[in-house]
């Protein structure tokens, strides 16, 4: 048929050749309807050789499809159109792992990074019973940011069809005898594989300890001049550990690669969580007990948790993490005391990863430090849960109930500048939940009565004071470790000799065993000597002290660490690290460029004065906002620098300018939360989420009010988006509160309509009617037309939820001549969205459709990329109720595409669910429940309860179509409690529908045993119904 390099095939204009393989080639096409990059792999003629194998293969990539992960190359679509079988994927920016091993064997963490990261794709894969057949370098795409994605699963195998000689591609059997061909996927096969056995997901596995050995190696264990010879070494031949071929791997590395490797599949991991868990344990302390030549003992399934991975080892503190266990085992709230720099955090991190296994629902680490407003705790644990704020409910009450039942360990670090909400939180939870524990840090108690006070001690230091020690004895003191381990991580030829050691033991003696101490003056080693770091370290500690003679000696000795550290900064650098203290949560260039320059800085000057505190171990470089540069400092630096600058005079100017800044960002963000760049601008303001937050109540505090007035004016968006419904509404009651009562500037008018938006969707209604008067009556009377439009249109959403629909109907058609009157095409879109629901609830379809119509028309020439997603999936939903099953098909699909493209959960969920509801009513029976049980589980995570009511009827829908009476009914009766529960109704349409079908399951049953049935869904807990509502009849 020639290349299609040129052509268009379906709706993609294929641009350019990738790669090829055996089953066909890769292009770069783009999509024309959706305006974006694919990758399209076209399948070759030979690859597709019988009807049956083209119906297996489009079985088959629909069901890969379903996959959404964030490791795994999502496939869009799977077609066949103008005489080409292919599958449209996500277009990956970056290259091969194949390609990036050619160059030079990955470091130990970019083999964590990419091992752990293919593992969870797998993990995710053989959940749904999809195994994949060929994991190889060439299959695994690194992005830009070194993440890897898991291509070619549109060529995946369900685990109950394996089977045979299918599960050895063709293009294989038909080359095993050439003399001269080493075929890659051959090399990466299986001992099962090569014989045609059954497969099972160890055969993935197999593959990914592979690629594992020649990602950390350069070479395949298994090589050879012929297939055959090849096979025969997969079968027989042990090849030689990783870090015999390249030395420094560690031995634990050796192991997980011979337990993937083994040859009788038995004596594999068995999950690819096992994996993932055995290659992060490599950077996250002490050498597991995994050797080569013992092989690897059972690791547990992965349990779910949020505890961050340590790009350094551990070092000592054995028997403070058994002591910290033994408490945890007895009281259920521990609170680790200690200065800034003893370690607290870490210690918890670690105490908290090896007790996984006895906390079956995870351990969730909430960070504390960039937060100051007390009422925020509450909020910080959901996020770290991913929980969300339900309306009208406490937040702390929606915690308490989901804990109730489960065990589970809470970290909670830095709690010491928030003890009296940390005190309230621990208390409510501990009291709902019997089974959680807390492990806290804290410079002081959090003051909750049977809490369990341990003071974290420094690490073991030889006496500064005594006879020197040999080399041998001082090596096993905590502290020297320490020294020795993060100086060898700046200087690699770093060692610990006779002529050094006592030196070593000395520095360690005068900074008190504290690891922040011991750590920023091993980091000197790139640049002095121990012998003058030592000489430096006690110049410092005779001519510094900081308070009274009752200061702890700790804090003295931190204290005088962190005066030698800054001491050691030319004068441009102390300047800077004195500005960054007016930060929170971090900075990008930008905005230290900003806000840092001038006075004696140029701002061109910024960014090698940023390396230069990097280099000193006084900032941490992050990954930022689209890939841009990002810094952190710790927090006892960075009130140390806070200090300084207060000292100093500066502290005034500094903050406003911060202030200004934030207040400039927001302004510049609000309006891009309506475009097509709406996804980069909402994870750029997360980002910056602590500064926000800082600069809010700055402005409060300095009475500011017009600068809070536009912070939270110009944010409200982005905590509605964001379901940060509780915050968003209290700072801008905060602020309306503080601002003078005849302010009618159009910082004021933004704030009121963000505060009538956020009360409203927390149920408060009263409060949202009153802002509205307010508004309404500012804009009429200073006779501005814009901000009558949008009040009206808000009158008419307050209406409409409150079942108003005529009085909603009203306001929104005279919202419709201000927003024509001033051009407002935004408000044009909202509007004509929200009339095409209320004529969709009257079942006027015509009319909804010419609505919906409208919306979509204006938000696609505004490059408003989600509400073109909500207009497509509302007249999808639209042609559903009115029987046009191939519209209300294409619609959703369309809204999927774009709303995977932009991450948004809720509509992944919602298009998912009618598409299942779709394929249901086709008798497409696997494909719906594919479709249903991924929106569940998303929605689950999410805790949309109402969203998830529709679920359950979704899966009762599916069941009375599969003929399972029973199960229907079950399905029924849950989503009916769970609707009472909410006060919420289906649309007309679903409700007849449901009644008709729920009448056929009575006549089909007989009422007696229907209405039993019907009575045991309506009794099931919420879980249990999810749960069955997911499982196969």
């Amino acid at each position: 048929m020639g290349s299609p390099v040129g052509k268009t095939i379906s709706r993609y204009r294929v641009e350019e050749l990738l790669g090829s393989g055996g089953m066909g080639a890769v292009y770069r096409a783009r999509d024309e309807r959706l305006d974006r990059a694919v990758a399209l792999k076209i399948l070759s003629e030979d690859a597709l050789t019988s009807s049956s194998a083209r119906q297996r293969f489009v079985r088959e990539a629909q069901l890969a499809a379903t996959l959404n992960h964030p490791n795994i190359v999502t496939i869009y679509e799977v077609e066949e159109a103008d005489g080409y079988h292919f599958i449209a994927m996500e277009y990956v920016e970056g290259e091969t792992l194949r390609a990036r091993v050619a160059r030079a064997p990955l470091s130990l963490q970019e083999i964590v990074q990419v091992g752990g990261d293919v593992a969870e794709a797998l993990e995710a894969a053989h959940a749904l019973g999809l195994i994949h057949r060929d994991i190889k370098p060439a299959n695994i795409l690194l992005t830009r940011s070194g993440r890897a994605k898991v291509a070619d699963f549109g060529l995946a195998k369900r685990l109950e069809g394996a089977s045979g000689p299918a599960s050895v591609p063709a293009a294989t059997v038909s080359h095993l005898t050439e003399a001269g061909v080493v075929t890659g996927t051959v090399s990466y096969m299986s001992p099962e594989q090569t014989r045609g056995d059954v497969l099972d997901a160890r055969s993935d596995l197999f593959s990914l300890g592979v690629v594992l050995y020649e990602a950390a190696t350069g070479r395949v264990p298994f090589e050879g001049p012929s297939a055959l010879t090849v096979i025969h070494e997969i079968a027989m031949v042990e090849p030689p550990a990783p870090s015999r071929i390249r030395q420094g791997l560690p031995r634990a590395f050796d192991g997980i690669v011979a337990r993937a490797m083994a040859k009788e599949r038995e004596r594999r991991f068995g999950r690819g969580s096992e994996i993932a868990a055995a290659l992060r344990a490599l950077l996250e302390g002490p050498p597991t007990a995994v050797e080569a030549s013992e092989g690897l003992q059972t690791q547990p399934a992965r349990i779910a948790n949020n505890l961050p991975i340590s790009l350094t080892s551990f070092v000592g503190r054995q028997d403070e993490m058994e002591e910290v266990a033994r408490l945890l085992a007895s009281a259920r709230l521990v609170t680790l005391l200690g200065s800034g720099g003893c370690g607290k955090t870490r210690l918890a991190i670690q105490v908290a990863r090896n007790l996984l296994e006895s906390y079956p629902d995870g351990a969730w680490m909430v960070e504390l430090a960039a937060l100051s407003d007390p009422s925020l705790v509450p909020q910080s644990v959901a996020i770290a849960m991913g929980l969300r704020e339900e309306p009208e409910r406490p937040l702390l009450v929606t915690l308490a109930e989901h804990m109730a039942s489960r065990t589970l360990l809470l970290v909670l670090d830095n709690c010491e500048h928030l003890t009296p909400a940390c005190a309230a939180l621990a208390r409510a939870l501990l009291e709902a939940a019997p089974t959680i524990r807390i492990l806290a840090t804290s410079r002081q108690a959090i003051g909750v009565p049977g809490e369990s006070l341990w003071r974290i001690p420094s690490l073991s230091i030889p006496d500064p004071r005594g006879a020197p020690l040999p080399r041998q004895l001082l090596s096993r003191f905590g502290a020297v470790r320490l020294f020795v381990d993060r100086a060898a991580a700046v200087q690699p030829t770093f060692a610990l000799t006779d002529q050094n050691a006592w030196t070593v033991a000395q520095i360690c003696g005068r900074l008190d065993g504290i690891p922040l101490a011991i750590e920023l003056a091993a980091a000197r080693v790139k640049v002095l000597p121990v012998a003058q770091i030592l000489g430096r370290l006690e110049d410092r500690f005779r001519l510094l002290t900081y308070g009274s003679a009752a200061t702890l000696p700790r804090q003295q000795t931190l204290r005088a660490t962190v005066d030698w550290s800054y001491d050691l900064l030319e004068s441009k650098e102390q300047q800077l690290f004195h500005r960054i203290g007016v930060f929170a949560g971090g900075l990008s260039l930008e905005a230290a460029e900003a806000v840092c320059s001038g006075d004696g800085i140029e701002e061109e000057e910024i960014l090698d004065l940023l390396a230069h505190l990097v280099d000193k171990s006084l900032l941490t470089p992050e990954e930022g906002f689209e890939n841009t540069a990002r810094y952190r400092m710790l927090e006892t630096l960075r009130a140390y620098g806070r200090e300084r600058l207060q000292h100093a005079g500066g502290w005034d100017r500094y903050v406003d300018r911060h202030g200004e800044f934030y207040r400039a960002l927001a302004e510049r963000a609000e309006p891009e939360l309506m475009g097509p760049e709406q996804a980069s601008w909402l994870n750029r303001l997360e980002e910056e989420h602590d500064n926000f937050r800082q600069a809010i109540e700055g402005a409060s505090e300095r009475g500011d009010f017009s600068r809070g007035l536009s912070l939270c004016g110009n944010l409200w968006r982005f905590w509605w988006i964001r379901g940060l419904w509780q915050e968003g509404n209290g700072r801008l009651s905060k602020i309306l509160d503080l601002a003078e009562a005849t302010d009618r500037s159009p910082e004021r008018a933004k704030a009121l309509h963000g505060a009538v938006v956020i009360s409203r969707g927390l149920g408060d209604y009263a409060a949202s009617h009153a802002r509205i008067d307010t508004w309404i009556s500012i804009a009429r009377e200073t006779k501005d037309r814009d901000e009558l439009a949008l009040s009206l249109k808000e009158l008419g959403n307050l209406a409409y939820v409150k079942g108003d629909h005529s009085a909603a109907k009203s306001a929104y058609e005279e919202s419709l001549i201000y927003f024509r009157d001033v051009g407002d095409r935004h408000g044009l879109a909202a509007v004509f969205h929200n009339l095409g629901s209320l004529s969709l609830g009257q079942e006027d379809f015509s009319r909804a459709r010419r609505f919906y119509e409208e919306s979509l028309a204006l938000e696609r020439e505004l490059g408003d990329r989600t509400g073109e997603a909500v207009s497509l999936n509302g007249l999808g939903t639209a042609a559903r109720a009115h029987g046009d099953h191939s519209a209300a098909l294409a619609y959703h699909e369309q809204g999927l595409a774009l709303q995977r493209e932009l991450g948004e959960r809720s509509g992944i969920a919602y298009s998912l669910g009618e598409l299942g509801l779709l394929a249901a009513n086709a008798r497409e029976f696997a494909r719906a429940r594919g479709y249903l049980v991924e929106s569940l589980a998303i929605l689950r995570e999410m805790g949309d309860r109402q969203a998830m009511v529709d679920a359950l009827e979704r899966f009762a829908a599916l069941e009375f179509r599969r003929d399972q009476p029973e199960r229907a009914l079950i399905l029924y009766g849950a989503s009916r409690a769970l609707r009472e529960m909410l006060g919420v109704e289906p649309m007309p349409s679903d409700r007849r529908r449901i009644q008709e079908e729920l009448e056929t399951l009575w006549d089909l049953v007989g009422a007696d045993g229907a209405s039993e049935i019907f009575s045991k869904g309506r009794s099931m807990t919420l879980e249990k119904a999810f749960d069955f509502a997911s499982g196969e009849a």
